[in-house]
């Protein structure tokens, strides 16, 4: 049948001599993996549109019975080239596409994602400064979107809510508990025999922050250097309790060793 749909080029391979093999995320289907035919093509008409991270208009011949569809026409609505010129902006859209193709199956359709996913990329290409907390906020409405909501403000083991009750106890460790769903107070936790990950109370702030802001606040969020990296790790503990054999994200990976090189030059 022939469809049209909206979608976010995810990863694009180039394929034989002209050809191009698209992983997208569509709105109407979800993920999906698709040839664009001669796309490669100086004479192609949408040879513009399959640029990674792009807003694009595609139609489809699309058969259930087939794992790559075809592609017959698209067109570019939105581009986010510019997001290039800057090393930080392009990590963090690569890290969130990444997110995205890694964390959600073939054909089961999330409008909540698409949408979270288009807005977050807008975003990015208006931010001037602090991109890399979209990926964060990311993470957590994602993972959200995923039927894996994330419990912040009350501790997972008692209830409790998490900043007054530090407020008054000399212990403020806190754990990350992913098979309960968020965070506990350790004392609590213990008193029940729950274990988990040590997280410390300035990261925990920090996630809470994030996720209680709107997009556009993140802006002016400035992460302290210190913190990243934990930030970073618990997110990812999170993420891979919930999502089976979810690999380290290569994109980041690929960010932290440029970063590094910069930082030793």
């Amino acid at each position: 049948m022939i469809k049209k749909t909206d979608a976010i080029v995810l990863r694009s391979i180039d394929y034989r001599d002209q050809s191009k093999i698209l992983t997208l995320y569509t709105k109407e289907f979800g993920r999906i993996s698709a040839i664009a035919k001669g796309a490669r093509s100086t004479q192609s008409k949408f040879a513009s549109a399959f640029e990674v991270g792009s807003h694009i208009s595609i139609v489809l011949y699309k058969k259930s019975t087939r794992d790559i569809q075809n592609i017959s026409d698209a067109s570019l609505k939105t581009s986010f080239f510019a997001l290039t010129a800057s090393l930080e902006k392009l990590s963090a859209m690569h890290q969130i596409l990444e997110l995205v193709r890694l964390c959600t199956e073939d054909d089961e359709p999330n409008l909540k994602i698409f949408n979270l996913l288009l807005e977050t990329l807008n975003l990015l290409n208006r931010f001037n400064d602090n991109a890399l907390n979209l990926v964060f906020y990311f993470q957590i409405k994602l993972i959200s979107h995923l039927g894996f909501t994330p419990s912040f403000k009350e501790c997972v083991v008692s209830g409790k809510p998490i900043l007054s009750t530090l407020e008054s106890r000399a212990n403020q460790d806190l754990l990350l508990v992913p098979d309960l769903g968020g965070i506990a107070i350790r004392e609590e936790a213990i008193a029940q025999g729950v274990s988990g990950r040590l997280i410390s109370v300035e990261v925990y702030r920090l996630i809470e922050r994030i996720a209680a802001s709107t997009p556009r606040d993140l802006e002016s969020l400035v992460l302290p250097p210190q913190f990243i990296g934990e930030l970073s790790t618990i997110l990812d503990v999170y993420f891979r309790y919930h999502i089976e054999d979810l690999p380290p994200l290569r994109s980041r990976e690929v960010f932290n060793q440029i970063a590094r090189s910069n930082g030793e030059s």
